[in-house]
């Protein structure tokens, strides 16, 4: 009778074991935003969306599964050109702002993003200061905010703002500056792992893939009656400029004279140029192409910051370019004069 009882309490705990389901530790996200009534507000993690919330008298609450990291959320509204990203510590955290005004959002209750909070309001400090000195060089004020950056990522290796500062100023630093900060991450913790160091080691290995003497990566792309462009094809025996840019783009507006420049002077001697373009609007896109005598072979995907060439040549800032010579990248990020001469060494005048 005992063996009985025994087994029975046994096949009860059993039961209970598999249909009882362990309690799910959560905390909110609250989203209290103006001009946003009605709206729907999408929450964000790693580039997926997790859920949706419909914004009701302002407000909107998130309860989100308490996670065994401390990545960033983003909230995302229609018409916003990017997330609004943040810090939560896995702890309640409130999102206040106006919704006509992301870049004034604040976050309270999250001791990580106040340290974000406080290098971003620190380095804009910086900035306004360099910008309003005329009598330095601006690639002397590049370099200073480099070092802002690159000091505070030498100096906080284990802190996740460190590494969203690396991957979100990644566009500053050249492919060995960005593996110098990232051993001395792995130094300080061999085991540490997060979601914006995983994507600057991403970023800094397709760097090094894309560098001069390295072999081009191909790709195909249409041009604007849909026909498709492939760069082995159209880089066959002469020298290839691949230009990113994009007709939004005030930078790119300012280089493009000079790649005209290059373009009459050399074109009759063997070199051509493929414009890879960042738009998403089509009609703006042409538009720029004629505005500045573009006369070359134009491509695009219309996916912006998507595009898919400019991810296989880790694309972070435009302009930039890539000067192709027999299958070989020869040069990287030529412009005026510097341009003008490497394209002459390279065509032997």
């Amino acid at each position: 009778m005992k063996t009985k009882l025994i087994l029975l309490a046994s096949l009860v705990l059993g039961l209970f074991a598999c249909t009882s389901k362990p309690e799910i530790q959560t905390f909110n996200i609250n989203v209290n935003l103006a001009n946003a009534d009605g709206q729907t507000v999408y929450l964000q993690k790693d580039g997926q969306t997790l859920d949706s919330a419909t914004i009701v008298n302002w407000d909107a609450v998130f309860a989100t599964p308490v996670c065994n990291d401390n990545e960033m959320y983003g909230i995302m509204l229609k018409g916003w050109r990017r997330p609004f990203q943040f810090f939560t510590d896995n702890t309640d955290v409130t999102i206040e702002g106006d919704a006509q005004n992301p870049n004034l959002i604040i976050v309270k209750g999250s001791e990580t993003q106040d340290r974000l909070i406080a290098f971003t309001e620190s380095y804009n400090e910086l900035e306004a200061k360099l910008e309003a000195d005329s009598t330095m060089a601006q690639a002397d004020k590049d370099e200073i905010l480099k070092m802002r950056c690159f000091d505070y990522v030498w100096e906080n290796p284990t802190d996740p703002v460190a590494h969203y500062v690396m991957y979100r100023y990644k566009w500053a630093f050249g492919p060995c500056e960005l593996r110098t900060m990232i051993d001395n991450i792995h130094h300080a913790d061999s085991t540490l792992t997060t979601k914006n160091l995983a994507m600057a080691e991403e970023y800094v290995e397709k760097q090094e893939r894309v560098q001069a003497g390295q072999p081009m990566i191909d790709f195909t792309q249409n041009d604007a009656n849909g026909n498709p462009v492939t760069l082995s094809e159209l880089a066959q025996g002469k020298l290839l400029l691949v230009d990113f840019w994009a007709s939004w783009c005030p930078d790119c507006r300012k280089a493009n004279p000079g790649v005209v420049a290059a373009y009459q002077k050399y074109h009759d001697q063997g070199l051509d140029i493929l414009g890879v373009s960042f738009d998403t609007n089509k009609e703006a896109w042409l538009a720029a192409i004629e505005k500045d005598g573009l006369i070359w072979t134009h491509v695009s995907d219309l996916q912006g910051w998507g595009n898919a060439a400019g991810a296989l040549y880790a694309i972070a800032f435009i302009p930039q370019n890539a000067l192709i010579k027999d299958g070989v990248i020869v040069a990287r990020n030529l412009e005026g004069k510097a341009l003008m001469e490497e394209v002459g060494r390279q065509l032997g005048k």
